[in-house]
């Protein structure tokens, strides 16, 4: 989890695991959380009531991390594909988690802020894999952006898994 000038990203912005494999999340500057997009999300911040991953599996949410070096680990047992953002908001005093609609404070998610885990090999239906119909008309714009590029970049490794 990073900022830089302007811009705040999780790098990469794709991982691809083996069921029952261990993403761990560490933050390298600013502040920032994790946040899987699913309904159960939606008091934090109302864009992730969009669920954005596999039907029986539960969601996540990180504490808000400001210190270099802080780490959030998550396992995930079941294929799918998993969407998640940053619900900091940047206040006139600083950054501080996501409540209520985005008014005049800018989100990490409103700068494309956005990540994806993909596990183990899962069908490329997007009835299956919620994470892989298009964005929800209500998300800012450049998280759209960055998750339309993720369902292609995702459609071509698991199409093709051998030319990546």
């Amino acid at each position: 989890m990073e900022s830089d000038d302007d811009s705040n990203h999780f790098v990469p912005h794709v991982v691809h695991i083996e069921e029952g494999g261990t993403v761990t999340w560490v933050l390298e500057s600013g502040a920032h959380d994790t946040v899987s997009y699913h309904p159960d999300n939606a008091d934090l911040l109302p864009s992730t009531s969009e669920r954005r991953m596999p039907e029986e599996t539960r969601p996540w949410r990180s504490k808000l991390y400001r210190t270099r070096g802080e780490t959030f680990e998550r396992t995930f047992e079941e294929t799918g594909i998993y969407d998640y953002t940053c619900a900091v908001v940047e206040h006139g005093h600083g950054p501080d988690r996501g409540h209520g609609p985005y008014g005049h404070h800018r989100t990490h998610e409103a700068t494309g802020m956005v990540g994806r885990v993909i596990v183990g090999w899962p069908e490329l239906d997007s009835d299956a894999q919620p994470a892989l119909q298009s964005p929800a008309d209500g998300l800012p714009d450049a998280a759209k952006r960055e998750l339309e590029e993720f369902n292609e970049r995702t459609r071509a490794e698991l199409e093709h898994p051998d030319e990546h």
